[in-house]
């Protein structure tokens, strides 16, 4: 019974634990009351965050009973966006990996979201090629390792299947490099992949 006691003390702290890291506020008491709206609303756009993320400032400073200046930080959010969602940067995000919100307005979205597509597809290239010469590393590794002749076939087995993969991946890197490119240079936009 006391194995059962200790572990659901165990999953309550879990649970516990992982509620205040997903509740973390944007900003604390102080910050809320010397906040200045108009340039937080300013970095938050710069950063890509989406306008809906002003409902994190309410929500952090609703705790203290402290107002925000939604007008103030809806002003300098649209003047940080602006910055954000460039096609610049939508390269810059994509070859990055990161994600894409999709906070750009729409007079801005097609320019950031299609430079931003181009750089991720490159990077989503990258990633999967490199994973696959990882693995074909380690299985050449397991096959030096390899003592019994029936491992060492299964593992011959893998490296041809991996070789098959491998190729695929450095083909998708290639396409993904030659329509970076080409955008790139239609766009008349200086970025290097």
């Amino acid at each position: 019974m006391s194995i059962l006691h200790g572990s659901l003390r165990g999953i309550a702290t879990l649970v516990v634990v992982l509620f205040a890291l997903t509740s973390c506020a944007t900003l604390n008491e102080e910050e809320c009351r010397s906040a200045d709206w108009r340039e937080l609303g300013h970095q938050d756009g710069a950063a890509g965050k989406t306008m809906s993320h002003i409902q994190e400032h309410r929500r952090a400073c609703g705790e203290h009973k402290l107002p925000v200046d939604e007008q103030q930080w809806h002003a300098g959010w649209a003047q940080g966006i602006r910055l954000y969602c460039t096609p610049e940067n939508g390269l810059l995000q994509g070859k990055q990996g990161r994600n894409y919100r999709n906070s750009c307005p729409a007079d801005l979205n097609a320019g950031f979201e299609s430079a931003y597509m181009v750089a991720k597809a490159l990077y989503d290239a990258r990633s999967a090629r490199d994973t696959a010469q990882r693995d074909m590393d380690s299985l050449f590794d397991d096959l030096r390792r390899a003592e019994k002749p029936e491992e060492r076939k299964r593992i011959e087995y893998e490296i041809d299947s991996k070789r098959w993969a491998l190729r695929s991946a450095e083909r998708r890197v290639y396409d993904a490099e030659g329509d970076y490119d080409v955008y790139v240079s239609s766009r008349g936009l200086m970025s290097r992949r």
